[in-house]
């Protein structure tokens, strides 16, 4: 089976998405949103490496994590649209969004992810 994710910096391994929402060292920085039907969005996480280490940036598609979500799939994306808040045009904005779109799918399944503090 292959793994979830590997650090591109340290070479970490998560073998499973538990593993890795479950890693007090990888927290939720942003959301690239999905701004057209056939591209991906992805999650950015932090890897927070120990000993002065740094860290680096991961990112997740999104499509990883649709299986945690149980309400309504919505395929249509509204940015831009009159109802849209635009809070997918800031990656660090991780606000719920209340539109019946696409991205608030992604934004609604972020909401229980450890967010980095400051």
């Amino acid at each position: 089976m292959n793994p979830f994710k590997i650090c591109t910096k340290c070479e970490y391994t998560w073998k499973s998405r538990d593993d890795f929402l479950g890693d007090p060292s990888v927290c939720l920085v942003g959301l690239q949103a999905n701004f057209k039907g056939n591209e991906p969005g992805h999650y950015l996480f932090n890897h927070i490496l120990g000993d002065n280490n740094g860290g680096t940036t991961l990112a997740v598609e999104v499509e990883a994590f649709l299986s945690l979500y149980k309400g309504n799939i919505f395929a249509e994306i509204k940015f831009g649209s009159p109802e849209c808040e635009e809070h997918c045009g800031n990656v660090t904005n991780l606000a719920q969004c209340p539109v019946e779109c696409k991205n608030a799918v992604s934004r609604k399944i972020m909401q229980d992810f450890s967010q980095c503090e400051g």
